[in-house]
């Protein structure tokens, strides 16, 4: 019997869409009898997705603080014993799943250190971060020796090629399951009472750019516009931006409580406003697309290679207020238009997201099983 591991890097929150591929992929493997062992953060509550596979994987934890320098210490002394787990299991393959590009470096070096063969997953990846270039080094040697090395958008995989300065011959893009039925219709809410936007993900400013959205909408033009941006999510910056709202007095802004039925918020909206920072290929813009609505994003990562600007969607050209707002005027110009955008998104992404990704995936990681 093959023996797979899944080595969740994610440790800064107990779960995040970056996770969804490959603890569904993991399970869907045991299901078909292989032998899988998990290797994940532990937190003081674990969640449902990962109590969900101890019923079928191995499941094992690591424990350590959240302190950044904490962490780090740990990581160089006594990180160590986390690999050993490696020498245990002893696995025929192992995923090493990042939340970003080159948060997988060490396991990768422990993987490669005992001719495990290994494969990673990078989620997302940032212009803004860069590693120094000893680490670096490493880093792309760590890629060069990966059996294959998966990015969830072109865009993400190019960075990173540009980021460690070598090719990646090995590179494929994957994609990631999503929370609706492929085949969603929900239904077109009236706009006689007014637009309404929703900004769906983790409330955190730094990669998603809450803050330039507010900065946009304290303009007096969208104060007096029938158009509201509904806030839908979770994070550390809720409050933060609750009292923002109260500070610039924008009452277009409301915050609404996150929903697993993700098909109930486009049932009540009219599109989806993304203002990020920096993404792989973010779940929402997937989402809102399959359930027929058009998007106001951001030009990083995969962003546009699903949203064609004025075709399907609109696109700021970079993620600063004068150009959101540039984008957000076009589209409230159409705003006619949007249940008409919205059906073309609805075929651009079924041309390009399979109905089951995790499927695919898993099938991809049985040719490399196959090829070993």
């Amino acid at each position: 019997m093959k023996k797979i591991a899944f080595i969740g890097i994610n440790d800064t929150a107990p779960w995040g869409g970056s996770e969804a591929l490959w603890t569904q992929t993991a399970m869907r493997l045991a299901q078909s009898g292989y032998q899988v062992g998990v290797n994940v953060k532990g937190w003081a509550t674990k969640p449902k997705q990962i109590q969900a596979l101890e019923s079928m994987c191995s499941v094992t934890y690591r424990y350590y603080d959240r302190n950044l320098l904490e962490k780090l210490t740990f990581i160089a002394q006594r990180g160590k014993q986390f690999y050993r787990w490696l020498e245990r299991f002893q696995p025929d393959l192992a995923v090493i799943s990042q939340a970003c590009n080159n948060d997988g470096l060490y396991w990768m070096e422990a993987c490669a250190a005992r001719n495990i063969p290994y494969v990673t997953i990078a989620q997302s990846g940032s212009e803004q971060y860069w590693y120094p270039d000893a680490l670096n080094q490493r880093l792309a040697i760590a890629y060069r020796q990966t059996q294959r090395c998966y990015f969830v958008s072109q865009r993400t995989l190019d960075l990173t090629i540009k980021q460690i300065a070598i090719e990646l011959p090995q590179a494929e893009v994957v994609r990631n399951p999503f929370n609706v039925a492929y085949d969603a219709a929900p239904p077109w809410t009236s706009t006689d009472a007014g637009f309404k936007l929703a900004c769906v993900g983790r409330i955190n400013p730094v990669s998603k750019g809450q803050d330039v959205l507010f900065e946009v909408l304290r303009l007096p033009k969208w104060k007096n516009r029938p158009l509201t941006v509904t806030l839908i999510g979770a994070g550390d910056h809720v409050e933060t931006l609750k009292r923002l709202k109260t500070l610039w007095d924008l009452p277009n802004i409301e915050f609404g409580s996150f929903t697993p039925n993700i098909e109930e918020v486009w049932a009540t909206h009219h599109g989806l406003i993304l203002p990020s920072r920096y993404e792989g290929l973010p779940l929402v813009i997937v989402e809102a697309m399959l359930c027929g609505r058009t998007c106001i994003v951001t030009d990083v990562a995969g962003n546009t290679e699903l949203v064609e600007d004025e075709v399907n969607g609109f696109v700021a050209k970079a993620p600063t207020p004068e150009l959101l707002d540039e984008a957000l005027e076009r589209a409230w110009d159409a705003r006619e238009s949007w249940y008409e955008l919205g059906k073309a998104a609805s075929e651009k992404v079924r041309r390009v997201i399979p109905p089951d990704p995790i499927e695919v995936f898993a099938r991809t990681l049985e040719q490399v099983l196959a090829s070993i």
